[in-house]
């Protein structure tokens, strides 16, 4: 059963010159030819690897997992000096746990501590929800998989493909 996510409405700080915001994908025409071309760039070596890539396929896996209700930009800057999407995320949300599908951030801005500020971000709403927040990442996806451990997820469950990953939001829910 899905709940109400609140949205976020602070600002990401990845450092004293990077400000970030998390905003709702907004209701009407918004490129999503543009976030699957993300999606793309930043998984297709990935897919490719695992199952191979097809592009109607990929296309269409997509348009039904990944639902405007769930995504969330990352938007660079501020509303009175321009904003730049930055990449964006899609968070899931039920009685047991937070459930976090995507994390794509566009090649100029990664490596810059902005994917670390938010997922500090998430693992905080996991803590006040009192609920893990869990996510999945491919097994020959070597980098995500230091940079979720490091951040202190734990590998809960593995397949001939991915890991799954869960920062445990309270002790009570370590186990």
């Amino acid at each position: 059963m899905k709940t109400h996510r609140p949205p976020i409405q602070n600002a990401i700080r990845a450092s004293d010159s990077l400000v970030f915001e998390l905003i709702r994908m907004p209701e009407g025409p918004l490129d999503r030819a543009a976030l699957f071309a993300l999606y793309q760039s930043a998984l297709h070596a990935h897919i490719d690897r695992a199952f191979g890539w097809d592009d109607a396929f990929q296309q269409a896996r997509f348009d039904r997992s990944y639902h405007d209700a769930d995504i969330e930009l990352i938007v660079q800057g501020q509303e009175t000096q321009g904003r730049e999407i930055a990449g964006y995320l899609a968070l899931t949300s039920d009685t047991d746990a937070l459930h976090l599908s995507l994390l794509i951030l566009k090649p100029a801005f990664r490596n810059r501590g902005i994917g670390g500020a938010i997922m500090r971000t998430l693992m905080s709403r996991a803590t006040q929800s009192n609920r893990p927040l869990m996510l999945s990442c491919f097994l020959c996806n070597h980098a995500a998989m230091r940079f979720y451990e490091a951040l202190g997820f734990q590998p809960v469950e593995r397949d001939a493909h991915f890991v799954t990953y869960r920062f445990a939001a309270s002790d009570s829910d370590a186990a």
